[in-house]
């Protein structure tokens, strides 16, 4: 007797309840064997029994296949660093590195599950990009372990786990429903984010006040109300602007994602991305909007250029009138006096001090050498230059090296013709072309394309790709 090997469809709904029981059984399991381990320990049991509490909504999301795991996957990246704080502040203590750190990272490795349940199957022409990038980002991968230990092996899994998000969006080819309601969730989550961060602004809650004093950042200013830079849910003002800009430019595609805030939820964004005094999110807003409109058909051009000129006047009459709107206006002026601003000194110092460096190091550092991870080593990286990562453009060829810099360039590149080249009925097409160009603008002022940063580029420019059903290639991965 032959089997086709096709499963009687009666049977899939039963398949995937036991997909999922097993899948509870093998985490309670673990659940079990963490708490024996941590029982001695109230601090490890509580971050323990949060970190099961994430991932059980996940494996249950990424065991059935389900279209909410990558708003549940990057819901996780936005409020995990406010769960941190939310856990140092119920035990009275505050930790540098805890296991909470780690939440976004292993909740984004669940996007394995559905990826693994069936053959990967990949254009060729998308496998050529994939492969361009791998290529410099194994060689860091490789020197950037040996070289720098443990920040290296924790900057590896920030630059290869968000690259997973990518990897599953080419594979699964969702369909524009569901990417459009991928965006509604993003541009919600951003106007949640904005009201906290004016709630953050104007009470300063004292768990976020105990982060703040714990991990002594006094770059934001003082620990008061109305007195700093607020941060939201993340960890940074840098962090929060980039996710920011990155809404209000999915806001603008479509009436549909604006649901159910509407344009002033757009503006409620905007309005917390003035507060975090990034000037530099400014920059990449405004020269993205513009992209956005030239990039976009005839048809719709004349129509997005009018509702970013609408919503833009409506923003520059309201921030003046709320609380901190003189600091926004005064931070807004400094771009006409550069010469004498002392941040953009410094910027341009590291410019000229780094790039001797560079050739002194002309295979790179590798992952680990330079940024927020270099504190694991004591804050000792191969760029001292760049420990801040001011300048992204000089941080890449610190990292992957001259030859190792050009390739990541040159993926970037191939990405940018893979996307262009691509269907022109994609309604995405043109988002992910913003988002490369994105990347370029964001690098003149700093950053690396780690953590959040990278997954939202990878989840944009994953939209922008769009597989032809009639060319589809096999992949080496399995």
């Amino acid at each position: 007797m032959r089997f086709s090997g096709e499963l009687h469809p009666g049977f899939r709904p039963l398949l995937s309840c036991v997909r999922t029981l097993l899948i509870l059984i093998v985490g309670s399991l673990i659940a079990v064997f963490i708490g024996r381990y941590a029982s001695g320990n109230p601090e490890l049991l509580m971050q323990g029994s949060i970190l099961a509490a994430v991932l059980i909504p996940g494996f249950i999301l990424a065991a059935n296949d389900s279209n909410r795991l990558i708003p549940y996957v990057i819901t996780i990246w936005l409020i995990g660093p406010e769960l941190r704080r939310l856990n140092d502040w119920v035990l009275g203590d505050y930790s540098s590195l805890t296991l909470l750190s780690l939440t976004p990272l292993i909740t984004t490795l669940l996007l394995l599950i559905p990826v693994g349940i069936k053959r990967v199957r990949i254009e060729n022409s998308v496998a050529k990009v994939l492969n361009a990038y791998l290529i410099p980002f194994l060689y860091a991968a490789v020197l950037g372990v040996l070289l720098n230990k443990t920040a290296g092996i924790y900057s590896t899994g920030n630059y290869f786990i968000p690259l997973l998000i990518f990897v599953y969006m080419i594979v699964k080819r969702p369909d524009d429903q569901v990417k459009q309601s991928w965006l509604k969730t993003m541009v919600t989550m951003a106007v949640l984010l904005s009201v906290y961060a004016w709630i953050q602004y104007l009470i300063l809650p004292p768990w976020d006040l105990m982060w703040m004093e714990g991990a002594k950042m006094v770059s934001l200013g003082k620990p008061e109300p109305l007195g700093f830079r607020p941060f939201s849910t993340l960890n940074s003002t840098g962090t929060l602007s980039v996710f920011l800009v990155a809404a209000i430019l999915a806001g603008i595609s479509s009436p549909q994602v604006r649901k159910p805030f509407g344009m002033i939820g757009v503006i409620i964004i905007i309005s917390a991305l003035g507060i975090t005094l990034v000037r530099a999110s400014w920059v990449v807003l405004l020269i993205c909007l513009l992209a956005y409109v030239l990039l976009s058909s005839k048809k719709n051009r004349l129509k997005s250029l009018g509702g970013i000129c609408i919503l833009f006047a409506g923003t520059y009459f309201v921030l003046p009138l709320l609380p901190g709107g003189a600091s926004m206006m005064d931070r807004v002026g400094t771009f006409g006096s550069l010469g004498e601003d002392h941040s953009a000194n410094a910027r341009l110092s590291i410019v000229f001090n780094t790039i001797p460096e560079l050739f002194t190091r002309p295979l790179g550092g590798g992952f680990g050498s330079i940024g927020k991870s270099t504190d694991l080593n004591g804050g000792e990286g191969a760029f001292n230059t760049l420990n801040s990562v001011d300048n992204g453009y000089l941080g890449v060829f610190a990292v992957f090296g001259l030859v190792g810099g050009l390739l990541f360039f040159r993926a970037l590149f191939m990405h940018w013709k893979l996307i262009y080249k691509g269907a022109v009925h994609n309604t995405y097409r043109v988002l992910g072309l913003v988002f490369l160009i994105n990347l370029m603008v964001a690098y003149v002022f700093g950053g690396e394309l780690v953590s959040m940063s990278a997954l939202i580029f990878w989840f944009f420019t994953g939209m922008g790709v769009q597989q032809s059903e009639e060319q589809l290639g096999r992949s080496l991965m399995n």
